[in-house]
Formats: C-alpha cells, structure tokens, sequence
C-alpha cells in the first residue's frame, strides 16, 4: 500500500505497492477547502455545507476544514447512523427486538391466511354463523312443538290428554336445552 502524489493536492493510495508511509498523516493536509474536503470525502459541496452547519465537519477558518477533526467527526457520525440502521431501537435487547420481528411477521401471515380463507369461503364471520344457528333452532324449535297437533290429526285414536302428555313432554325437552349450558 502506498500513497502517490499526483499534484500539488491530489494523492492515490495504491493498495498494490507493498511500502506504505510510516504515517499517511504526513501526507494529508491538515486543512482544506470545502471543494477539496467534498471531494476527499466523496459528497456535494452541499452536503459538505449542511454537515458543517450541523456540527459534523469542524471549520478551521472561513471556507477551511480541519482535515483530522472533520474526518474523526464525520466517520463517528456515519458509524452512529449505521448502528441507528442496523438496531433501531438502540439500547434494546437484540433478541427481545427478533421476537417482537417475529411475532409480527406471524401476525401478518395470519391475518393473510385468514383473508384468502374468507375469499375462498372456507371461513365466515361468527356473527353470520350465530344468525343461521339462531334461524335453524327456531325452526326446529316450530317444527316440535307442531308434532303433537300433527299427532292428534293424523292420529284419531289419541285422545285429548294423550295429545296434550306429547306436547307436555316435548315442552319440557325444549325447556331443558333452553337452560342448558
């Protein structure tokens, strides 16, 4: 690795040679203009313009950079960006944060199944379900207490008390799922 000079402010640091400065800080300049620090840094001059009024490039003078200080700033900041990236909830416990992940996942994939399921028809609202159960007990529920008439119709030789003994009993058996429960 070796840093070469290509003019009065540019350098090249080539990873092939073998010998490297002792300390490529000699070969950095130790201030620089907003163009040249945007440049060194691979961002806008914009951009250069922001992060100084934010605080995360250190001004030396008008228009000057602090090279070392700017830099030591600007990498601390993007490697606190991509801590923030990476765990947003900073200071959460990482495993707590993959469940919570997962859990919700989960959710989502139910709430998909049960969608499709709905659209297929293989799943219905419970409030429709309690309706038709409603509709099918009233019914049944007419239909016995219609049979002993029917008996006594279809039937002459019942008589009266026979009829009403039938009625009795099919009453009570209806009470008694009524109250059961």
């Amino acid at each position: 690795m070796h840093l070469n000079q290509i003019d009065d402010e540019s350098w090249i640091l080539d990873l092939n040679e073998p010998a490297a400065p002792q300390n490529v800080l000699q070969v950095i300049p130790a201030e620089m203009t907003e163009a040249e620090l945007s440049s060194f840094l691979g961002i806008t001059a914009s951009r250069t313009r922001t992060l100084a009024r934010d605080g995360a490039l250190v001004k030396s003078g008008r228009g000057r950079f602090d090279v070392r200080a700017s830099v030591l700033s600007y990498t601390a900041r993007m490697r606190e960006a991509a801590g923030r990236a990476g765990n947003p909830a900073a200071g959460a416990d990482p495993d707590a944060l993959k469940a919570e992940k997962l859990r919700l996942t989960r959710a989502q994939a139910d709430k998909e199944e049960a969608r499709v399921q709905r659209e297929r028809g293989e799943l219905v609202e419970a409030a429709a379900v309690t309706r038709e159960w409603a509709s099918i007990l009233r019914d049944l529920r007419n239909a016995l207490l219609a049979v002993p008439s029917r008996c006594g119709a279809g039937l002459p030789h019942l008589t009266a008390t026979d009829v009403a003994t039938i009625d009795n009993e099919i009453l009570r058996a209806l009470e008694g799922l009524g109250h059961a429960g």
